[in-house]
């Protein structure tokens, strides 16, 4: 017999596996009820379900599937009747190992690193999962599981939610938890052709949980949200992705606190899967310029030709590919970062290096304390053409504020701050500055 070993290398991934509670009354929530918020500063998902609970008179004890193996204390109950009050949240562990009781079972799992096995559960030996292919003997590390789906799943125990009602009766209850790996980002397309350009701009929303959600009521929300928890213990079911996207308006976010909240209307997300959806289109006339970009950490390199333009929506970052479209068709000539830009304000796009134009970074002075940097920058910019050209010189200061400069700004963000430099034929410019940032 052959025997083959398979163990993923990376470590640290979420075990996601089934969990079926039997011989309980379910609590189910219709799509409509369903509101989730996902954010692009964390792999988090915060979920807000309405429930429709039947609850007789006095104290009731009722399963929540879906909270089975949650951590209780992410988890928020809020009856949304006064006659109803809710009592607490419990958490009964199973007596009975997941794995233990699928021993000899037919079984899929998928690995960190993509792999798919299918075969008959040996069960565990030395902590790894032994599966049986045909003559094919694999042995999985479980902290590398994407998935585990198994023929025979059985579980005892789960999530248990006590009410006190006034009377019998049907009563809403709101639930809200989080589900840890979801998140969202922005991929931009920007299509040149000539003085003009098409940018396309798509919500890519990540689901690698098997939680689905049938019609629920997406908001994505922009900025640095802190979070603090543990790492997560969940136990759910993969189910098979399904593809598809809808086209979706684009709408202005809400300003929310010091936040971006976008509205993706009602989405059907799938379990463990990828999804895009179309969401800015527009037409605009773009600008050809020269760009050097600069940063903290010093170092020296050519100018990009850059093309810019006013943004007329908020744009979200995001990573942008950038075509050329000609009489020959599309050509990819780029890639490059958008930051967060209000409506309105000028978006810059490197798109190719300009050999004639060389940029150098000096750190002059840098400080550092508690919480707290600072820096002097000089930047230096020489050309080596024959052509006189205007360079905008771009430092990354990530929420650093400018005290002084020799040059005044052209543009400064939280994220970065612009010089524009006549550089003379065969000559040189330069800007120093200073700038702090605080944390």
């Amino acid at each position: 017999m052959r025997t083959v070993f398979k163990v993923a290398l990376s470590l640290g991934l979420i075990i996601i596996l089934m969990v079926a509670i039997n011989g309980f009354q379910e609590s189910r929530a219709s799509p409509k009820d369903t509101t989730i918020a996902l954010y692009d500063s964390a792999q988090i998902g915060v979920v807000s379900r309405v429930l429709n609970l039947s609850l007789e008179k006095g104290i009731n004890r009722v399963p929540i599937d879906e909270l089975a193996g949650m951590n209780v204390e992410e988890i928020t109950i809020r009856p949304l009747n006064e006659s109803v009050q809710f009592l607490g949240l419990y958490s009964e562990e199973s007596s009975e190992n997941i794995y233990d009781s699928n021993v000899g079972s037919d079984v899929e799992v998928r690995t960190s690193d993509g792999n798919v096995i299918r075969g008959k559960f040996l069960g565990l030996k030395n902590g790894q999962l032994i599966i049986q292919d045909g003559e094919n003997l694999y042995a999985v590390n479980p902290s590398t599981l994407v998935y585990f789906k198994a023929s025979r799943i059985e579980k005892k125990g789960g999530v248990y939610a006590s009410f006190l009602a006034e009377k019998a009766g049907a009563y809403p209850v709101e639930i809200t938890y989080r589900v840890h790996g979801m998140n969202w980002k922005m991929k931009y397309k920007l299509y040149l052709s000539n003085d003009t350009a098409r940018l396309i701009g798509y919500v890519v929303l990540s689901n690698p949980t098997p939680q689905e959600f049938d019609g629920a009521r997406v908001a994505l929300v922009s900025g640095d949200v802190s979070f603090y928890s543990g790492s997560p213990r969940y136990l759910y079911t993969v189910a098979t992705a399904k593809e598809g996207a809808a086209e979706l308006p684009a709408q202005e976010p809400e300003k929310v606190e010091a936040f971006y909240v976008y509205s993706l209307g009602s989405v059907d997300i799938r379990p463990a899967s990828t999804m895009l959806f179309p969401y800015i289109t527009s037409e605009v006339k773009v600008k050809r310029e020269y760009l050097y970009e600069s940063w903290a950490y010093g170092g020296s390199g050519n100018a990009y030709e850059s093309v810019s333009f006013k943004a007329d929506h908020v744009l979200p970052s995001g990573v942008v590919e950038i075509y050329r479209e000609d009489g020959e068709g599309t050509l990819l000539i780029g890639e490059s970062h958008i930051e967060h830009t209000p409506k309105g304000d000028i978006v810059r796009i490197g798109i190719g290096r300009d050999y004639d134009l060389k940029g150098k970074t000096e750190v002059l002075e840098q400080q550092n304390g508690d919480h707290y940097a600072y820096y002097k920058i000089r930047i230096t910019v020489q050309n080596f053409g024959d052509e006189d050209r205007t360079v905008i010189v771009r430092h990354y200061k990530y929420r650093g504020k400018l005290k002084s400069s020799s040059v005044a700004p052209s543009r400064d963000t939280e994220e970065y701050v612009e010089f524009i430099l006549n550089v003379p034929a065969g000559g040189s410019q330069e800007v120093t500055f200073d700038y702090e940032v605080n944390w």
